[in-house]
């Protein structure tokens, strides 16, 4: 009964002291494995130490054991029970703990050392672009043992984005960012010309990172980099509040090749996603569906359209192999 409440307690009433002691050790182990990466390894020793205390009962009970007695047999199992209890419970809350504290918790960043991390942070933004960047909002990240930390271009509040410092070493979004917001830009008439009525709609531009590396520096524009690499991609995703069906599927499909046509002329290396939902989204006050969460809007969902590479399309009618049509 002991194994149920603490695994390990068991095998001291079978007066297998050192057993009870590693198993105890091991069920402290897989407290912190449950509360961060999985609960099997605690279920697997709940197994191992209900079993191993069965065999033991049985092997004392027709007399291959020797049945441990006595008073100080009785107040060591009470005692071990009682620190084996308070210790896992202890062990269990400060990991529970631990895990609620949020990520950026800035506990023990002195004002000197946010210092010394905003001047290296700016040293390599400015070697790394040629260009004055500031940061602001340093957080130490205690469970990474990492910093985050916006980025801003000097004199242009339009550029900001994430600094991060890991092991030494500093990553930054600032050339995704601006690819981003150049490709945005240009594709925003197209957008809003094609697809009438209009939910939200986001794009993102990501490069190789050896392209990253050579033209930081440079830092040339979206359509300048797209006449000097093809190691780039653009991805568009779409919502729009339109009950798609194959009555008006042909209307769709239409408005949405106006925006491929577009991509292909400017030879623009891209993907495309389309979401057709119920119109009746809106009236439960839904505007805007963040694509990192749409799992939970899919009962209005009618339609998906998903095209990985634009330039395999030549007509409206290419579009429908891509397109379904959800019942």
């Amino acid at each position: 009964m002991l194994s149920f409440l603490v695994p390990g307690t068991g095998q001291f009433v079978n007066g297998q002291r050192w057993k009870g002691i590693l198993f105890v050790g091991l069920d402290l182990v897989c407290i912190v494995l449950k509360n961060t990466v999985s609960t099997l390894p605690i279920i697997l020793l709940y197994l191992v130490v209900l079993i191993d205390v069965v065999i033991v009962g049985v092997q004392m009970i027709r007399g291959k054991r020797k049945v441990p007695s006595g008073r100080s047999y009785i107040i060591e199992i009470v005692i071990a029970f009682v620190i084996a209890a308070v210790v896992t419970w202890v062990v269990d809350d400060l990991t529970k703990q631990s895990l609620s504290l949020p990520i950026g918790k800035n506990e023990g960043l002195s004002t000197e050392e946010k210092e010394k991390v905003k001047k290296e942070a700016e040293a390599y933004l400015k070697n790394k672009y040629g260009k004055e960047f500031y940061v602001d909002q340093i957080e130490y990240i205690w469970q990474t043992g990492s910093y985050s930390m916006k980025g801003h271009l000097k004199n242009d509040d339009g550029y900001d984005f994430l600094v991060k410092k890991d092991d030494g070493q500093f990553i930054d979004s600032y050339f995704f960012h601006k690819l981003s917001k150049e490709g945005k830009k240009e594709i925003e008439p197209q957008i809003e010309g094609a697809f009438s009525p209009l939910m939200n709609w986001n794009t993102s531009v990501s490069v190789d990172q050896e392209v990253e590396d050579q033209f930081a520096k440079q830092s040339p524009s979206f359509q300048e980099l797209r006449k000097q690499t093809q190691k780039y991609h653009q991805q568009i995703q779409v919502n729009v509040p339109i009950s798609l069906t194959a009555n008006n599927k042909t209307r769709e499909l239409e408005r949405a090749y106006e925006l491929v046509s577009f991509l292909n002329q400017n030879e623009i290396r891209s993907s495309l996603e389309v979401w057709y939902y119920d119109p009746e989204i809106k009236e439960q006050g839904v505007t805007k569906i963040d694509f990192t969460q749409s799992l939970k809007y899919d009962k209005f969902l009618t339609a998906g359209l998903e095209v990985d590479d634009v330039s395999d399309i030549q007509s409206a009618e290419d579009l429908e192999q891509y397109l379904e049509i959800y019942d």
